[in-house]
């Protein structure tokens, strides 16, 4: 098990460019190719996850569904995640799952939430770079769908703000990035962006 770091920034779309540029000038380096994610959530009846993410509860999870294509069941490769964030940092469990057809219509059981079912997709587009032994991801053109008896809406909501995450191991100074990456932090999920947008018809800009 591996533990990491993360940071978020959030970032206005007119922005990205200097981001970019700013990235080069510090010898950073596209690490991947540009791909899709497509994301869906899952959470119990009450919302379990995403109140506990809302208030910073820890432990903590996020479950869900993970593919790398813009239409989710056209996908070879379907991921189920667990995202877990503890005291000692950040850790990801996935595997390959052969049938999330039946996820998605019986739901995941979890022993710290019971039964979940799926709530929330999320589509967009990630960057990954290098720099300095630290992985920058980009995350752009955000948009959320929600999900009704198992079917993923038509309708999207597109988030008007990117995400930066910045993720290093444990072993790294925390002098290191705070000086490494001059830029202001935010707490910024996608999930709780997501439900807030979809289920509440509000998002807390803060």
């Amino acid at each position: 098990m591996t533990f990491r770091k993360e940071e978020k920034l959030r970032i206005a779309t007119g922005k990205i460019f200097d981001l970019r540029k700013w990235i080069e000038e510090n010898e950073g380096k596209i690490l991947y190719p540009t791909r899709v994610i497509n994301s869906i959530y899952f959470d119990n009846q009450i919302f379990s996850m995403f109140n506990q993410s809302i208030e910073g509860v820890l432990p903590r999870k996020k479950i869900r569904l993970r593919v790398y294509s813009k239409n989710f069941f056209n996908s070879h490769e379907i991921k189920k995640e667990v995202k877990i964030s503890s005291v000692e940092g950040r850790y990801k469990i996935s595997e390959i799952t052969k049938d999330p057809l039946q996820l998605i219509n019986l739901g995941i059981y979890d022993q710290s939430y019971g039964l979940c079912h799926p709530v929330l997709n999320v589509l967009y587009k990630r960057n990954y770079y290098i720099m300095n032994d630290i992985r920058i991801t980009l995350d752009e053109n955000i948009v959320y769908k929600n999900i009704t008896n198992n079917k993923i809406s038509q309708f999207s909501i597109p988030d008007k703000f990117n995400i930066v995450e910045i993720k290093y191991s444990n072993k790294k100074p925390e002098k290191l990035i705070s000086s490494t990456f001059p830029f202001e932090r935010c707490r910024f999920s996608k999930y709780c962006r997501g439900i807030e947008f979809i289920k509440l018809n509000y998002c807390n800009e803060l």
